[in-house]
């Protein structure tokens, strides 16, 4: 009975089938009953899902550089890399107080390895819509845990997208800080200085010195104008008189009020000196009256002349010191503005400064304004198109489909059992067995075959 060939016919098979049915049935039964009493004795899993839509706007919040659009799958994955980091659990597990729950593990480590085991996060095909899954023995725990991972992954994500911007800001209000302290130390100086020159206004146009100098200058001109015409003047009375002529003469002399009047009289008086001595004689009474008058008025004129001469001179000294003190007058306003065209130029030197510093300043406030409204805007768009609800049936174990299972797990093991011991100890099956395992030739058969 051992020398049976390797080769089975369908007839072979199925008259080995039909002897093992029972068997098969058996191992069948067995292992639906097996699996049956196993998964009713699985805890039961609850798995709550939820939906996100991840759009990606710039890839720096700083220089607005836009993201490639072949980069899509790359950055989803990379999505799905920080939401089963251990920074997104860590904070899943503070915020739940995982750590503190009866049974929970005692290391950090283990417990973050088994939540992970337990998350399972869908990519779908040419599709920004990720699905988040998460299984636990609670369908409440499910959702809440679901629900505080999404915020962790969103507030970390948010942190990462910001965070060239926060880092920016933190060098801005450093940077802002010590240009305001540069600016407040120019304007104290500058401050300070003008209340030393008592300068207010920098233009010289509105300085009085600078007015008050000019009008010294012109004055000077005036001055200078009037005592050379004066000096004229007295060169040609000095020619005069130097040519013989009495003071009295002297036209410009003549002139005088006081002078021409007491030569009015003088002419007046030797008119009459005249007209009575040719009445009478050299000694009458009323000759030598008028002769004396006339010797007083004479002198009187001499005198009076001599007074006009020295007050011209006297005003050719007065316009010598005039001048002289107009002099020293300019020179004296001069220094005040020249030492105040030097405080000018230094106030002018820390007002240039001052705005230097100060454009500095408004340009860096209009950046920091530009990354403060940058430091709060998320380079990664995130929505949760789907919230994670409790589920009220549990997803494992699937009752209906894990018996389903077993029954072709059972028919699997039945089948393969039966050929096993078919092989292990051959039987006489059929007609073809003698045939094709004893090499007989059959020549009639006596009653209805079994086969």
């Amino acid at each position: 009975m051992n020398h049976f060939p390797v080769g089975l016919t369908l007839n072979q098979l199925g008259a080995m089938l039909k002897f093992r049915l029972p068997t098969i049935f058996l191992v069948t039964l067995l292992t639906m009953l097996a699996t049956t009493a196993a998964v009713l004795l699985i805890p039961k899993t609850y798995t709550s899902s939820s939906e996100l839509f991840i759009e990606y706007r710039v890839n720096d919040p700083i220089s607005g550089r836009q993201f490639p659009a072949m980069l899509d799958e790359s950055y989803l994955l990379t999505q799905v890399d920080i939401i089963r980091s251990n920074e997104v659990i860590d904070r899943v597990i503070d915020t739940l107080r995982l750590m503190d729950k009866p049974g929970a593990e005692k290391s950090r480590q283990l417990l973050r390895e088994r939540l992970s085991k337990s998350i399972e996060i869908q990519l779908r095909r040419s599709s920004r819509i990720v699905e988040v899954q998460y299984s636990d023995q609670s369908s409440e725990g499910a959702r809440d845990f679901l629900d505080a991972l999404i915020k962790a992954y969103m507030d970390i994500n948010v942190e990462i997208s910001v965070a060239p911007a926060r880092a920016r800001l933190e060098q801005y209000n450093a940077q802002l800080k010590l240009l305001r302290e540069e600016i407040d130390g120019i304007q104290n100086k500058l401050t300070e200085y003008q209340q030393k020159a008592q300068i207010v206004d920098t233009d010289e146009r509105l300085d009085n010195r600078s007015r008050q100098l000019g009008e010294l200058s012109t004055k000077q001109l005036l001055l200078r104008t009037q005592r050379q015409e004066y000096e004229a003047r007295m060169r040609a009375l000095d020619v005069m008189i130097n040519s013989g002529n009495e003071v009295p003469e002297v036209p410009e002399i003549a002139q005088q009020p006081r002078v021409a009047e007491l030569k009015l009289r003088l002419s007046d008086l030797e008119r009459r000196i005249g007209d009575l001595s040719a009445t009478y004689g050299k000694m009458h009474p009323k000759l030598v009256a008028l002769q004396d008058e006339r010797a007083v008025l004479l002198d009187r004129l001499k005198r009076e002349a001599k007074a006009v001469l020295q007050g011209i001179r006297l005003e050719g000294m007065r316009l010598a010191d005039q001048e002289r003190a107009l002099g020293r007058s300019m020179d004296e306003q001069q220094r005040s503005v020249l030492e105040s065209k030097r405080h000018r130029d230094v106030i002018s030197s820390y007002q240039r400064q001052l705005e230097s510093a100060q454009r500095v300043y408004n340009t860096a406030v209009a950046k920091y304004d530009e990354i403060l409204m940058l430091g709060t805007v998320n380079g990664t768009s995130l929505s949760v198109l789907r919230k994670a609800e409790a589920p009220l049936k549990h997803a494992k174990p699937q009752i209906t489909k894990s018996v389903l299972m077993s029954v072709l797990v059972g028919l699997v093991l039945g089948l393969g059992l039966s050929f096993l011991l078919e092989i292990a100890v051959r039987r006489l099956r059929c007609l073809e067995d003698m045939e094709r395992g004893l090499g007989l030739r059959l020549f009639g058969q006596i009653g209805k075959s079994t086969v």
